[in-house]
């Protein structure tokens, strides 16, 4: 199996050094390492160059968010012919034997799995919170998932997913207009509805415990807009309270609980109401594998 690791940086050089120093030191390592660069201005593109130059450099030429940047990854992944990518951003240090345990997972598997991801450690070594597992309740997955010496998931965060690119490319890429946040979850979910997700403790990658933003301030529309598109791209059925008049609602309260925090008033409104808009009015942008290198979609702010 071909693997190639995935990572989007954005201003982060001596995360970065760390992510890629990690991912060097790994016992089976990637067979190729695609860094996309979202537009830094840090020097980040010139120390890979100097201290990493065997590492595939992509340059975005703009911030994309993590979204953009991740679709621009498996593009180039998949453009390569690996048949998997290990996704994480800069702010990720995969801990030593990290890889190895996810591709011996989707290798021997009979059913192969959509993604096998790490587990998500704090600095203590400890589960980290921001990104704790969305365990499957499906019997049958369990059990194929304990086999492989995990436990099935239906999403992970785009912090030590091995993804099969096999299937990533059937399906449409991880959705660029989100920018930030639920980005991976909705792609991760599309994987596992196609197959299952596992989540596997032998692997593990540490990532920085994210502090809860009381007032998100201009980050509130994309956390409004994004939630409602994670729900309304889901295609279960829903019941009579699973519905966009019931999300959204849910989405108003929350705008005005932030709205008795934010220091910018005008700010707020802005954020919220455009939120609220987009989430219910619009959607994402569909990008297929291939579109991106053909220069058939533009992406950009």
């Amino acid at each position: 199996m071909s693997v190639a690791a995935v990572v989007v940086s954005y201003n982060r050089v001596d995360l970065l050094r760390k992510c890629l120093s990690a991912l060097e030191s790994q016992d089976r390592r990637p067979d190729e390492i695609i860094l996309v660069d979202n537009g830094s201005t840090d020097g980040s593109v010139t120390m890979v160059q100097e201290e990493f130059p065997q590492v595939s450099v992509f340059e975005t030429g703009a911030n994309l968010g993590g979204a953009g940047g991740f679709a621009w990854g498996i593009e180039r992944a998949l453009a390569a012919g690996h048949d998997a990518a290990w996704l994480m951003d800069d702010d990720a240090e995969p801990l030593p034997g990290s890889l190895g345990p996810l591709v011996e997972a989707m290798e021997k598997a009979p059913d192969r799995p959509g993604f096998v991801t790490s587990l998500v450690v704090n600095p203590e070594g400890e589960p980290n919170n921001g990104h704790l597992p969305d365990l499957s309740s499906d019997v049958s997955r369990q059990l194929k998932a304990s086999e492989l010496g995990g436990m099935a998931v239906n999403s992970a965060s785009f912090v030590g997913v091995l993804i099969d690119l096999h299937a990533a490319a059937k399906m449409p890429l991880p959705f660029a207009d989100f920018f930030i946040w639920f980005d991976d979850a909705e792609y991760t979910r599309r994987l596992s509805r196609g197959a299952y997700g596992v989540l596997l403790p032998a692997s593990r990658i540490l990532h920085p415990e994210k502090q809860n933003q009381k007032d998100m301030g201009g980050r509130l529309f994309y956390y409004i807009r994004n939630n409602l598109w994670l729900r309304r791209q889901d295609p279960s059925r829903r019941t009579l309270l699973q519905n966009p008049v019931r999300w959204g609602a849910g989405m108003a309260v929350l705008a005005i609980r932030q709205g008795m925090l934010a220091q910018d008033r005008r700010l707020w409104l802005r954020s919220a109401a455009r939120g609220l808009y987009e989430g219910l009015a619009r959607s994402p942008r569909t990008i297929w594998p291939g579109q991106l290198l053909a220069k058939s979609v533009r992406l950009g702010r």
